[in-house]
């Protein structure tokens, strides 16, 4: 096994295996003005998780809202379409982590 770095959006320093197939668990970390998103809401295969670091969040899933604030998480399906908004006046953070479900 050998671990090189590899990186990632919001982490210093991310240490992948050369052993495992390209990037199946894909992490990084997001910072959001308040007032704004990071992208339009979309959709992709895999599994994916948002865990607030800082600040909250509108979690949008389909029809469905849920608010996350820090220290909360949300694991869903993400072909449903979903994505993340600030309506705070404050700025968030948060972790993103993406399964790849390559079979």
């Amino acid at each position: 096994m050998t671990l090189v770095e590899h990186q990632v959006k919001g982490i210093s320093r991310n240490l992948l295996d050369t052993d495992l197939p390209g990037e199946p668990l894909h992490i990084h970390i997001s910072e959001v003005a308040a007032g704004s998103r990071a992208h339009p809401p979309h959709q992709h295969g895999g599994y994916e998780a948002f865990y607030m670091i800082e600040g909250e969040g509108v979690l949008e899933i389909g029809d469905e809202t849920h608010v996350l604030t820090a220290n909360e998480s949300a694991i869903f399906d993400p072909q449903k379409l979903h994505g993340l908004r600030n309506d705070s006046d404050q700025p968030m953070r948060y972790m993103v982590i993406i399964f790849r479900d390559n079979g």
